[in-house]
């Protein structure tokens, strides 16, 4: 997970999977290290009964398990739940756990939407684009709309359209980055814009937009050929490669079989549910 982590604690044979990520942990100090690590992606969601069924069942931590059953009852805070397992180990010290609660604060301090673009943010960084989606639009429909500044409405309308992107829908997303450049005035949403004018082969209209925002011809270049260039190392990738060799060379009845699990990875990602 990034460095070496001693472990003293038992080993769980069943890992707990984080909700949003997927990762699996098996072990408290691995918890540990993972929340420390990824303290903005830390949800409600990610401390239910699953977690404390996990100190438990699989790694016999009855204590911890108990203080966790207690918060949910009393409704504690994802800060009480997070010290009490930051503490339940002695991975890190007192000062590493202090410098924590600072950020947590910081968390717990951000207004409603901002703590939605946090979540959000967190679905697309996954993969899981119909979640996202659905969080943006929270905030963009929402009464707390009118709290945002410009900036702040476009880079949520670019993040939205990220997600309308990989969802394979191509309009939306365009015309997502277009609106997100005309509030942020972001280099990067028009430069979006335009690379998924490349991708859907609307090579004329790249060409008139890029002239309308004042694009060089260098840069015009330059998206050119960074387009071309994905499409090359896509097609050398070894995930390409191995289905070209499988479609030539494999069983069709398994490739049947991994086509159908593939999508159905690909539904639940639509749905925002894994």
């Amino acid at each position: 997970m990034g460095r070496m982590i001693l472990c003293t604690s038992r080993r769980a044979e069943n890992p707990y999977i984080f909700p949003v990520s997927d990762t699996q942990i098996y072990t408290v100090e691995e918890l540990c290290y993972y929340i420390y690590h990824n303290i903005f992606e830390m949800t409600e969601e990610c401390f239910g009964k699953k977690l404390t069924d996990w100190f438990r069942n699989e790694l016999g931590m009855e204590v911890i398990a108990s203080k966790l059953e207690i918060l949910d009852e009393n409704r504690g805070t994802i800060k009480d739940r997070i010290i009490s397992i930051m503490c339940s180990c002695d991975y890190y010290t007192e000062q590493d756990i202090k410098a924590l609660l600072t950020i947590i604060s910081e968390i717990e301090n951000l207004p409603y939407h901002g703590k939605l673009k946090l979540k959000a943010d967190n679905y697309l960084k996954f993969g899981k684009y119909s979640a996202a989606r659905k969080e943006y639009d929270r905030i963009l429909t929402g009464g707390y709309v009118v709290n945002l500044n410009p900036l702040q409405y476009g880079n949520i309308l670019h993040n939205r359209s990220m997600a309308c992107f990989y969802m394979g829908s191509f309009a939306e997303a365009l015309s997502g980055f277009k609106e997100a450049y005309s509030r942020n005035n972001n280099p990067e949403s028009i430069k979006h814009y335009l690379y998924g004018l490349l991708l859907d082969g609307e090579n004329d209209t790249f060409r008139e937009e890029a002239e309308k925002y004042g694009i060089s011809e260098e840069d015009m270049s330059e998206l050119v050929n960074d387009v071309s260039r994905a499409f090359v190392d896509a097609a050398q990738s070894k995930n390409y490669m191995d289905m070209v060799k499988e479609l030539k060379y494999g069983d069709k009845n398994e490739i049947h079989k991994k086509a159908g699990k593939r999508l159905e990875i690909i539904k639940e990602q639509y749905k925002g549910i894994r």
